[in-house]
């Protein structure tokens, strides 16, 4: 359950909502190890943040796009339910507790708009949309890494590193409904097979360059939706380059521009049931929020291309999104 009762708007709707939207913090960074500490302070960084860059431009609950025009927010409610109050010492309690949260808004009508927090947080949120869903769902994933790791030492069962290949455990999704986008470098010889048996599809961030962004979205779009009911949406900033976006748990090298992955979510987003964004490090981000400042925009980006080609917002049984 939220720390905090649903209550206070981040947005405020001036006519009946018909788009209803559950900001979720998840406050939750106890088993990096690997990585650069500090995602736990990354809700509280990103509410900041979409104050200014949602909020400050609205005037009677409309808000202008250089490129799209004039968009009439009065119908979209965005409301803070807090974060999740967490038990940090005990690792499978808080993937309970994130579960709980969302699964409440779920049920309440409200998308989740979740906010990490490590990658870890993914699994929850993803088994939430799952066991609502009655049939298949589809997962697309924008992150540097693979995340496909099964168990560790250092890091357990639920670390950032093991989010995917939890969720693949679930019954409705299956491999090859699981679209990795932006992995790029080095990774373990295990999380590379643990893909390749399990059919995971991936573009590389190098192979975005070739297809260009909206054929990669398409393909994401009909590879995740291909026989599922709902699609969800998982965003760990380190799928950008660490130049536009240092403040990330793990920067890597060679990622996506900013601009790339607004586009990306601008394609699919009215074909996403519920979204996270994740490894927002302000510890790491600078005076600039510049890694803030993103992550809000990408929100803005999702709620606003989501008001304007409302879409499915779930999966396609047959598969008809086109490359």
């Amino acid at each position: 359950m939220a720390a905090n009762p649903p209550g206070r708007y981040l947005l405020e709707p001036r006519l009946s909502p018909q788009q209803r939207y559950a900001f979720i913090g998840v406050p939750h960074d106890a088993a990096t190890s690997l990585g650069n500490p500090g995602a736990r302070f990354g809700p509280q960084a990103l509410r900041r943040a979409l104050q200014d860059v949602l909020g400050g431009p609205l005037h009677d609950g409309r808000l202008a796009h250089l490129e799209r025009g004039i968009l009439d927010l009065s119908r979209v409610e965005v409301v803070d339910w807090g974060d999740v109050a967490l038990s940090y010492h005990d690792t499978e309690r808080t993937v309970q507790e994130t579960y709980q949260a969302v699964d409440k808004a779920l049920a309440a009508g409200f998308s989740p708009l979740v906010a990490g927090g490590d990658h870890g947080v993914t699994y929850p949120c993803v088994k939430a949309l799952h066991d609502r869903d009655p049939g298949a769902i589809g997962l697309i994933q924008l992150d540097a890494h693979s995340d496909l790791l099964d168990d560790s030492e250092r890091q357990g069962r639920y670390s950032g590193s093991s989010g995917m290949r939890r969720a693949l455990e679930l019954e409705g999704l299956a491999g090859p409904n699981l679209v990795q986008i932006g992995l790029r470098g080095h990774t373990s010889v295990e999380q590379y097979e643990a893909g390749q048996r399990l059919g995971v599809r991936r573009i590389s961030a190098a192979r975005l360059a070739e297809m260009g962004v909206a054929a990669a979205a398409r393909q994401a779009l009909a590879w995740a939706g291909a026989g599922t009911g709902a699609i969800y949406l998982t965003i760990d900033l380190d799928v950008v380059t660490p130049g536009e976006a240092p403040g990330t748990g793990w920067p890597e090298p060679g990622g996506l521009t900013g601009g790339q992955l607004l586009d990306l979510v601008a394609v699919v987003a009215p074909h996403i049931a519920a979204l996270d964004v994740v490894e927002l490090n302000p510890v790491f981000d600078g005076p600039a929020r510049t890694t803030a400042i993103l992550a809000a925009r990408l929100v803005t980006e999702f709620i606003t291309s989501r008001l304007q080609n409302p879409g499915k917002k779930g999966g396609s049984k047959g598969g008809d999104y086109g490359v």
